[in-house]
């Protein structure tokens, strides 16, 4: 849990320091007053990334050239030099350091998009949760991505008349890429078996119907299968300059009753769906960690009609983890809450 929060130069806030409810926190008042850029902070300062940004510099305060996060046993300093921190006493220079210190899902409205977006959104969805489950598997995927962008650059220079002598160097990254990517595919099918149940049983929860949903990653080449596959599309991947196949390019089938959500699921099943991965990611996380993760809320309720509510706030209630929710009124949340927050009080009014 995090029970306490200090920042400085952070977006629109202004400097404070707030204590946290074990139980669920409500963070209530206008747009544009602050309540998901403190949950953002509440996100950095436990992950270590933002949900927002790719870089935390862009969350620097207009007013300000760094911004600090302090929480019980964490601290960290973005400038646009870079980042340095402490984590239990421990110092550290990149902000993946505090990645699953306090295992956390954030909900918002966006993640509709796990069910109608790209592919990549779910593929997003499941790395970030393979890194929860193992931290093996973060070492993984920067390996991946690592050889991933090598192979990418000597396509690009091969494309413009480059390095037509280092054919050697491109055969070793094509054999490192293909064996990183059959150990990706394996993490992520054992995964996905795990998570299909878990977003059944949450999805039939929200929407008290028996639709099955099917939540699989077909992909599992062997090592030859996949170096085959790269072989054949090395003429087209030396035209465009990139990698054609491979976990990067992937997609995650999910179906509703043996149809795409993505093409035929409607707005309130897709946003069930999306409830129910989110959840499900906060079982897994759970199981695996034996911590309850944080779950941050942020207008969660704006687009979901009476029933759904009183399914998630039931939802939320037996999970018993500690809550963030961040709404404009309070009243229109479908529980109460043990404390209230009130970001207006902290933040620079924006008209």
């Amino acid at each position: 849990m995090i029970l306490s929060l200090e920042q400085c130069g952070f977006r629109n806030l202004k400097e404070f320091s707030l204590e946290f409810s074990e139980g669920i926190t409500i963070i209530s008042g206008p747009n544009g007053h602050g309540k998901s850029n403190l949950l953002e902070a509440i996100h950095i300062i436990c992950q270590g990334f933002s949900f927002r940004t790719k870089t935390l510099q862009e969350a620097i305060s207009w007013n300000a050239d760094n911004f600090v996060l302090r929480a019980t046993n964490a601290a960290i300093q973005v400038d646009n030099s870079g980042v340095k921190g402490k984590l239990e006493g421990k110092e550290f220079r990149r902000a993946s350091a505090l990645f699953g210190s306090a295992p956390l899902v954030f909900i918002s409205p966006e993640d509709i998009r796990l069910a109608k977006g790209s592919p990549e959104n779910k593929r997003s969805f499941l790395d970030e949760l393979l890194c929860f489950c193992k931290k093996s598997n973060l070492d993984l995927l920067r390996r991946y991505r690592r050889v991933l962008q090598q192979r990418n650059r000597w396509l690009k220079d091969a494309a413009v008349g480059g390095p037509s002598n280092e054919e050697y160097l491109f055969e070793v990254l094509t054999e490192q890429l293909a064996s990183l990517a059959v150990l990706v595919w394996e993490e992520r099918k054992k995964l996905c078996e795990i998570l299909e149940s878990h977003i059944n049983n949450f999805y039939q929860t929200l929407c008290s119907e028996s639709e099955e949903i099917k939540f699989s990653y077909t992909r599992a080449l062997s090592k030859e299968d996949f170096l085959n596959i790269l072989k054949e599309k090395f003429n087209a991947e030396r035209a465009v300059g990139t990698t054609l196949a491979g976990p990067h390019r992937d997609d995650i089938e999910l179906l509703i009753s043996g149809h795409s959500m993505r093409d035929f699921g409607s707005q309130g099943q897709c946003r069930s769906i999306a409830l129910a991965m989110k959840f499900a990611a906060a079982e897994i996380i759970e199981s695996y960690s034996g911590a309850k993760p944080i779950l941050l809320l942020d207008d969660v309720f704006a687009e979901l009609d009476h029933s759904r509510r009183a399914a998630v706030a039931k939802i939320v209630k037996q999970k018993e983890c500690q809550t963030f929710a961040a709404t404009p009124s309070k009243e229109d949340l479908p529980f109460q809450g043990d404390s209230l927050i009130k970001p207006q009080h902290y933040s620079y009014f924006k008209s």
